[in-house]
């Protein structure tokens, strides 16, 4: 049997599914990490990132070895990054800039094999994790435990959307917030009305078509505000952003205690 999707699973169930992105600590320590905090995934992120596939194969195996599910965000929509890293083990794919009903057609191809779709069939350590499955059942499970998130991060993605999510094979549709800002002439304003306007029209569009609609931010107020209005697949913040933030709160308290203490 195929590793279980967990975040798929509490996703189809209607639960909101959370992680944490990693950019910058090269560390397998990070997933281990996020696994104890409680996390449902990690975000491995290779869009904005200088991660090698080995550094990002030793991640995905890592998580998985902890059970925390390993998401990946690949650099751009493109069969090499999105193949390799499902067969490095990743149980989903992030894929940035999605625009158009033909490119929803073709990420979802490259996530299938034949004849529904054009993956490479192989059957890799990382996937089967050692057990030995027959080939046709291993097809019909891992793309059935495979998560797939389009990122909404142009307005043409906007005027697209209802086309982009009828077309099945798609799990998450994600707002890519300051992508989208720029391009609406407001970058980084995410109260912004045209912006609020544009959030809501995903979570309706999403609901229409019976997927659910994600958010990746690094504030902790706008992740919960957002929700509670319907977003469901939420990654907050990031291991390195984290780890700042506790060393700098943990320093201002130990610097008022030493200052209280020199008067």
């Amino acid at each position: 049997m195929i590793r279980n999707n967990i975040p798929k699973a509490k996703l189809k169930q209607g639960q909101i599914v959370i992680g944490s992105g990693v950019t910058q600590l090269r560390s397998t320590h990070v997933p281990r990490l996020f696994a104890l905090a409680g996390f449902d995934f990690i975000f491995i992120d290779m869009e904005h990132s200088a991660f090698t596939m080995e550094t990002v194969a030793e991640m995905i195996l890592t998580a998985r070895s902890v059970d925390i599910a390993p998401i990946v965000r690949v650099p751009n929509a493109e069969y090499t990054f999105v193949a390799r890293v499902l067969d490095l083990g990743a149980q989903g794919v992030i894929v940035p800039r999605v625009n158009t009903p033909q490119q929803v057609e073709e990420i979802v191809s490259w996530v299938k094999y034949p004849p529904h779709g054009v993956r490479g069939a192989t059957m890799t350590y990382a996937q089967t994790e050692g057990q030995t499955i027959p080939p046709e059942q291993f097809i019909d499970q891992i793309v059935d435990q495979t998560l797939l998130v389009i990122q909404i991060e142009r307005k043409q993605a906007l005027e697209n959307l209802d086309e982009m999510l009828s077309i099945s094979g798609v799990d998450v549709a994600a707002l890519g917030y300051l992508d989208l800002s720029v391009d609406l002439g407001i970058a980084g304003q995410i109260d912004h009305p045209r912006m609020v306007e544009s959030i809501e029209s995903i979570i309706a569009a999403c609901d229409r078509h019976g997927i659910s609609a994600g958010l990746i931010h690094p504030n902790m107020k706008v992740i919960t505000h957002w929700a509670g209005r319907g977003m469901r697949f939420l990654s907050y913040s990031t291991g390195a952003n984290l780890l700042l933030e506790a060393a700098t709160d943990a320093v201002r308290q130990l610097r008022t205690n030493d200052n209280k203490g020199s008067t």
